[in-house]
């Protein structure tokens, strides 16, 4: 007999995390790839950053915000950083992988997404685990998941 198996999402901070990984090993592929591989690697890159942050705007930071004075900081810091480094990957992206200054800036902005991330392990992550019901972090992963998932059923009604 077999035994049932419950199946546990992963609540909001795993799937942040998880995120930040996947950013992290498409920062080290674009770095390593040849100019045509690079492109699409910086366009997929691209997107899992706008995702990201699309995420992080409208579900975790209001929730890091409402922990407190501390919380309202640590989010509008991390929420200001994370459009930043959107704006400038939007702009690397309008450059070019064959400019001459890309590898250069591209290492720049792969370090802003690296210290970003950890940033927000260190400082936001806590504040969630500590100050947000359980359950509450599960639904907050999957109203994530839902407003990505507009963003990438909008982006292909545009493309249509």
């Amino acid at each position: 007999m077999q035994s049932f198996k419950i199946v546990v999402s992963p609540d909001i901070v795993d799937a942040l995390r998880r995120e930040h990984e996947q950013i992290r090993q498409l920062c080290v592929d674009v770095r390593g790839s040849e100019r045509g591989r690079k492109k699409y690697l910086l366009a997929k890159l691209q997107q899992a950053v706008h995702l990201h942050q699309l995420g992080e705007t409208t579900v975790a930071h209001p929730a890091v915000r409402n922990t407190g004075p501390r919380g309202d900081a640590v989010a509008l810091g991390s929420q200001v950083k994370g459009a930043q480094i959107d704006r400038s990957l939007t702009e690397l992206a309008r450059l070019g992988v064959e400019h001459p200054d890309f590898d250069t800036r591209f290492a720049s902005l792969s370090d802003a997404l690296r210290d970003h991330a950890a940033e927000q392990e260190r400082d936001e992550f806590p504040l969630l685990r500590s100050h947000v019901p359980a359950d509450r972090l599960h639904m907050m992963a999957s109203a994530m998941r839902d407003v990505q998932i507009m963003a990438l059923d909008g982006e292909a009604a545009l493309t249509l």
